[in-house]
């Protein structure tokens, strides 16, 4: 009887499985001190998310035009990843 461990298996079904693989980018650049850019992230567009696959079939059909587009719409929002006190659980006692 062969031995078979569960990240054995998670690989090969990950191999099997190209569902994590996204289909397009949205990438974020910022302007660096040499006047490039420097790349400050990206956001995966996957066809297995369907408002992801509209999003990126879209783009698709114009980039430029898509891109204007969003850059008049998109919101950036900053939140801070520390949670502070009074987000803690208002517990009895």
């Amino acid at each position: 009887m062969a031995f078979s461990s569960n990240a054995q298996r998670s690989n090969n079904n990950n191999t099997n499985n190209a569902d994590w693989k996204a289909q397009g980018f949205l990438n974020f650049y910022l302007p660096n001190r040499k006047g490039e850019r420097t790349k400050l992230g990206a956001i995966p567009l996957k066809d297995g998310k369907n408002n992801e696959k509209l999003l990126r079939e879209w783009i698709e059909k114009d980039i430029d035009a898509a891109v204007a587009v969003l850059m008049k719409n998109i919101v950036i929002e900053y939140r801070s990843a520390t949670p502070s006190d009074d987000s803690a659980f208002a517990l009895p006692g």
